[in-house]
């Protein structure tokens, strides 16, 4: 089976190829560029050395400013005085005559038969220099030649002027091997400076890659550690580890519902079957009794599985309905309800005016909860209150929230239920929003243990805390404080004092 590159073997390779290439087409203009320049630049000289030698012609200084008659003084007194360029070298040739040539040491002989036999042989027209090269005596030259007519001249001549550009051209090359060889240093350079790079770069994803394989159903404990680490890739490991924490804490809550159903289910199931497998069918008392006991049962077990449904859909997306509240509406609503409950002394201290975001539903039904806990555990005719207040950052209301686990927010709603009931041992505050949790002193009083862990779970999904005050004997104070968190501008006017709540 091919084994398949790794995500830093393939960088590298794509980072190594685009600098290859860009180094590759650096280095092809420049020794185009360099090619270029050089072959313009040798024509320019050549050129030049053509028009030198027409204005001598013109009026040489041997002539007192008038024209040359013969080719032949022409060429000696042009190359006499002229000064050639280090590769450059001049002959002129006249029909009948020794070749006249310019001094100097060279590369190459101007005047090889090579050289003489190309210039004659190169067909070119008076005014028009042609230009040519020629691979001869281990060299390639830039040769220009140019027809040479004087008024009164008969003779041929032609002026020759060589170029040994095969020498530059083999400059610019060994130029270009050098760049070569500077660019394969500096691409392995590269190449181990990216590989050391992307090792620590990506080195979240190879622990990212061993964490996904090392993660099972039974064990979503593991993490990837990314202390340092300010990337991409960084990024994606830290949303790795969220969507772990989020899936792991899912698994709990489904692990632990099963648990609670099974724990809390087994006790009316066993009651149901030990009473239907001790009645007698012929007595008419036996058997109503047991009906009775049997629908008590299906009943608590019913409000059972309500609660439990309400704790598993608390982590759904779509559990809250957020929507702003005007919360003087809301406390008389929630005392229209709790008013139901049993007969108590209800009283309605709302304090609190404005508006909040919230779900009402949701809050109400947490309300009416607490008040349904303060009925359970107070005798009848005795005071309950209901009571809504702002509390602002600061406060000590506010605070209480906070380090209860509110989020920070400008202020709070805090609602809280105060009873004369039996209260709660002090050892045993601590736990009464657990689920199935209850105090030593709850003796009889039914209930599952649930009603609490929602009230409980709907404040925090508003971002929200839960709290208790009680001394056992006299009573209980239950708040919830959830946090202003949109809408901070509605603020209490100036000067006036606003309500304060008192949680714990």
């Amino acid at each position: 089976m091919r084994r398949r590159r790794s995500v830093r073997q393939r960088l590298l390779v794509l980072i190594v190829a685009v600098m290859t290439a860009g180094l590759t087409v650096v280095g092809v203009v420049s020794y185009g560029v360099q090619l270029a320049s050089l072959n313009e630049r040798v024509d320019r000289e050549l050129q030049q050395e053509v028009e030198e030698l027409g204005n001598i012609a013109q009026g040489g200084p041997a002539q007192d400013g008038e024209p040359y008659q013969d080719v032949q003084d022409l060429f000696f007194a042009f190359l006499t005085t002229a000064v050639p360029g280090d590769d450059e070298a001049m002959m002129g040739l006249v029909e009948g005559e020794e070749p006249v040539y310019s001094g100097g040491a060279r590369t190459f002989d101007i005047v090889d038969e090579e050289v003489q036999a190309a210039a004659t042989s190169l067909q070119v027209e008076p005014g028009r220099p042609r230009m040519t090269e020629l691979r001869t005596q281990g060299t390639q030259l830039r040769v220009l030649v140019a027809d040479v007519q004087l008024p009164g001249e008969t003779r041929a001549a032609r002026f020759v002027v060589a170029n040994d550009i095969g020498q530059q051209r083999a400059e610019i090359r060994q130029q270009a091997l050098t760049y070569a060889v500077l660019a394969v240093l500096v691409l392995a350079a590269v190449a181990g400076l990216a590989h050391l790079l992307l090792g620590r770069l990506l080195r979240p994803l190879n622990q990212l890659r061993a964490a996904t394989a090392a993660t099972t159903t039974e064990d979503l404990s593991r993490r990837v550690d990314v202390s340092g680490a300010d990337t991409d890739v960084a990024e994606l490991v830290v949303r790795y580890n969220e969507m772990l924490d989020r899936i792991e804490a899912g698994v709990q809550q489904q692990r632990q519902f099963l648990d609670d159903a099974a724990h809390e289910l087994r006790t009316p199931l066993t009651i149901v079957r030990g009473n239907a497998e001790l009645l007698s069918a012929d007595d008419p008392q036996d058997v109503e009794a047991t009906r009775r006991l049997v629908l008590d049962e299906v009943d608590r077990m019913q409000r059972l599985v309500d609660d439990l449904l309400m704790l598993a859909r608390v982590q759904r997306p779509d559990f809250l309905r957020i929507g702003p509240v005007d919360v003087t509406e809301a406390a008389v609503e929630a005392m229209d309800r709790v008013a139901a409950l049993g007969d108590r002394a209800w009283r309605l201290h709302a304090s609190a005016e404005g508006t909040i975001r919230m779900d009402r539903h949701r809050v109400l039904q947490a309300v009416v909860q607490l008040a349904a806990n303060a009925v359970k555990f107070s005798q009848p005719g005795t005071p309950v209150e209901v009571s809504s207040a702002w509390a602002l950052t600061g406060s000590p209301s506010a605070v209480g929230a906070v380090a209860a686990g509110a989020r920070e927010a400008r202020r709070y709603l805090v609602i809280s239920v105060t009873d004369q009931g039996i209260g709660i041992p002090e050892d045993q505050l601590e736990r009464v929003f657990e689920r199935f949790s209850r105090a030593d002193n709850a003796g009889q009083v039914e209930g599952s243990g649930l009603g609490l862990a929602i009230v409980r779970l709907i404040a925090e999904a508003h971002g929200g805390a839960v709290g208790v005050a009680s001394l056992e004997g006299e009573g209980s104070t239950f708040w919830m404080a959830l946090p202003d968190l949109v809408g901070q501008d509605r603020w209490v006017p100036a000067g006036r004092d606003p309500h304060e709540a008192r949680p714990g």
